[in-house]
C-alpha cells in the first residue's frame, strides 16, 4: 500500500487532499464508526494531519497530554523516517494518539517499550485540537520540522521522498473494544507498535 502525501502551500490546503481510510478491521473486531483522514506536508514547516471519525458521543475519559487515550475512543497516526542516526536494525518511529478532548499521547522510539515521550513545550507546537458535532469528531496537529530534526537529525524532504505510516482506530475499553488499521497488521498480539507493518508513503506534488 501506498499513501500519496501531496506536497501543499499551507496548511489551509489539507482537506483539498485525498483521503486515507481506516478500515482493515483487527483482533476480532467486527465494525468500527468511518474513519479517514487527511495527510500533507508544507516545505519547512513540517506536516499537518487531520482526522474524523463519524461516531456519535464517543468514550472520552482522559483530558490531559500523554494520557492513555487508547482506552478511550482514539485515533493515531504513527510515522517514521529515515536518519543516519538511528541503527539500521530498530528504525524511530513516531506516535500521535488522540481522543475527542484533544488529549494527545504523543513520542518516538523504537519499539512500544522504552518510548521517549514530547516535552510540554513540543505539545505546545504541535497544537493538537479536537472537535466534536452532531455525528462526528475530529482532530488536527501538525508536526513541525523542528520536532521532526529532534528526533531524526536534519531530514530533507522533497517530491519524490519516502517514508512509512500507518493510521488507526481503537477504543481498548471492554464496553467499546475495537481496533482498526489503513495498512493491515499481521499479528496475532494486538499491537499497533510494530513498523514492520507500516505502509509505505511518498511525498508527491499537489495537483492544481
Amino acid at each position: 500500500m501506498l499513501v500519496e502525501v501531496e506536497i501543499l502551500r499551507s496548511g489551509d490546503e489539507l482537506e483539498e487532499t485525498k483521503p486515507f481510510r481506516v478500515e482493515t478491521l483487527l483482533w476480532g473486531t467486527k465494525k468500527i464508526p468511518e474513519t479517514f483522514g487527511y495527510l500533507g506536508y508544507v516545505p519547512g514547516e513540517g506536516f499537518y494531519l487531520k482526522m474524523v471519525c463519524v461516531e456519535k458521543d464517543p468514550l472520552r475519559t482522559y483530558i490531559a497530554d500523554q494520557d492513555p487515550v487508547y482506552q478511550d475512543s482514539a485515533m493515531e497516526a504513527f510515522l517514521q523516517f529515515e536518519s543516519a542516526r538511528e541503527r539500521e536494525d530498530s528504525p524511530i518511529y513516531m506516535n500521535f494518539e488522540v481522543n475527542a478532548n484533544g488529549a494527545l499521547l504523543a513520542g518516538y522510539g523504537t519499539s512500544r517499550i522504552y518510548r521517549s515521550y514530547f516535552s510540554k513545550e513540543d505539545l505546545e507546537e504541535i497544537g493538537c485540537r479536537a472537535a466534536i458535532e452532531d455525528d462526528r469528531w475530529n482532530f488536527t496537529l501538525k508536526i513541525p520540522q523542528r520536532i521532526l530534526e529532534s528526533v531524526y537529525g536534519p531530514i530533507h524532504l522533497e517530491e519524490g521522498s519516502k517514508f512509512r505510516c500507518n493510521f488507526y482506530k481503537i477504543c481498548e475499553t471492554a464496553s467499546n473494544e475495537h481496533y482498526a488499521s489503513y495498512s493491515p497488521v499481521l499479528s496475532e498480539i494486538p499491537s499497533f507498535h510494530l513498523p514492520e507493518f507500516f505502509a509505505s508513503a511518498k511525498l508527491v506534488k499537489r495537483e492544481q
